[in-house]
């Protein structure tokens, strides 16, 4: 009986994650009871018990949770596995890339509900830019983030940018209508940009890597100061960007990498 109940209470809590996984946003522990037909103090005890191992974290403000570090870490450890082929074919592209253009250039995987840099090659240029590496980006104002987004189907998209887009910093748009022009803007020319929208005087410019059936799974991008963003980004940076994706995805073909 009592491994029965303890199924059952996996079960539950397996669906409480799920949930917020796929609502993308904070919930509230009455909306989760009833979203999931389970009674409201089963819910709270589970969310509690969550929240301990750090699942799920309870905004003190609001009230509400959200899913928690331990989630992000497990994400991190299965883009360690599932990425590591590509992480090893991309990254002597990436340091080339760095060195051709003298900027920062690194490879940002998609994992469902943001981007992650995996790899970076700094600039030696004495005012450049350097990310945290593992640093979670959203997929409303990453240039990387976004050069996926606009080559994934309309459903898709709306699913992923469900609920408010964050304003990070002033230049981030907020407006959906607004950010779903700006995708198919970037899916005619084939790159995307972030015109200070994640971090202010950073910019950055991204175009998507393809897998064998024609998905965005990763994407080159060059971080720079944006006192330098006009000068450097002309048509023959994105030139060098598309073919080294382009390399990169077709020595992903070539090895049998599918993601």
């Amino acid at each position: 009986m009592k491994d029965c109940e303890s199924v059952s209470t996996v079960d539950k809590a397996i669906r409480i994650l799920l949930t917020l996984a796929n609502e993308n946003q904070e919930m509230g522990t009455t909306w989760l009871a009833k979203k999931l037909d389970i009674h409201k103090a089963t819910v709270s005890r589970l969310l509690i018990r969550l929240a301990d191992h750090e699942f799920v974290y309870k905004n003190k403000e609001t009230g509400k949770y959200w899913l928690g570090p331990a989630i992000y870490q497990l994400a991190m450890t299965m883009a360690d596995v599932n990425f590591n082929d590509i992480l090893h074919l991309a990254r002597a592209h990436i340091d080339e890339l760095r060195d051709t253009l003298q900027e920062t250039v690194t490879l940002e995987v998609w994992l469902g509900n943001s981007t992650v840099p995996t790899y970076s090659a700094a600039s030696e240029h004495p005012l450049k830019v350097v990310l945290p590496p593992g640093e979670v980006l959203p997929l409303h104002t990453a240039a990387g983030a976004k050069a996926i987004l606009s080559y994934i189907h309309e459903e898709k998209v709306e699913i992923l940018l469900k609920g408010e887009l964050e304003a990070i910093t002033p230049n981030t748009i907020t407006d959906k209508a607004t950010l779903k022009a700006r995708l198919t803007e970037y899916n005619k020319q084939g790159f995307a940009t972030d015109e200070e929208e994640l971090h202010l005087g950073i910019c950055a410019v991204a175009v998507p890597i393809f897998n064998s059936i024609r998905q965005p799974i990763a994407a080159v991008v060059v971080l720079m100061p944006s006192s330098r963003f006009a000068e450097k980004v002309n048509p023959g940076l994105i030139s060098t960007l598309k073919k080294k994706a382009t390399v990169i995805g077709t020595e992903m073909m070539k090895r049998g990498i599918r993601y």
